[in-house]
């Protein structure tokens, strides 16, 4: 993982609360995972932003709000619900076209319309796996969307 990388999607500090628990969570997405199948090891790719433009803001708020040079579709935001429970869950906001027209692949995150911004929340744990995967292009966000649990959270993959 590099902060420095302008070309990683963003884990935003959305909210002004408790500093422990910015810093655990960036801790937690930024751990190294360990693929069962595999035996690799991955790391999530994400620049953490403090801004306090984005405390508080919706979803498409925060879509509507990121710069024009944002990079990709995705967002991850540690809000207040990430401060609640030992999970400490991030939003995940998927931006993508659904269209077929290329020119949609050109508009600004300011441009993106409501219906295409899609979310769920996720531990820690998985970003890595939701990041690596959506940036290749090997699953899209839907995958990740239709496994959350009952309670709205992706936890990973059942086995």
């Amino acid at each position: 993982m590099s902060n420095s990388d302008t070309q990683n999607p963003w884990g935003i500090r959305a909210c002004d609360s408790d500093d422990q628990v910015w810093e655990l969570v960036k801790k937690l997405v930024a751990a190294t995972q360990l693929d069962p199948l595999s035996g690799m090891e991955f790391t999530a790719n994400v620049r953490f932003v403090e801004d306090p433009s984005y405390a508080k803001l919706p979803s498409n708020e925060i879509v509507r709000s990121l710069p024009d040079e944002y990079p990709g579709y995705l967002v991850f935001v540690v809000d207040t619900e990430s401060h609640q429970g030992n999970e400490h869950t991030l939003l995940v906001i998927g931006f993508s076209p659904r269209g077929d027209d290329p020119k949609d692949f050109e508009r600004r995150p300011n441009q993106t319309p409501v219906e295409d911004i899609k979310t769920f929340r996720a531990i820690p744990s998985t970003i890595q796996s939701i990041e690596n995967n959506l940036s290749i292009a090997n699953m899209d966000f839907d995958d990740f969307r239709n496994a959350v649990h009952q309670d709205g959270v992706f936890r990973g993959f059942a086995s």
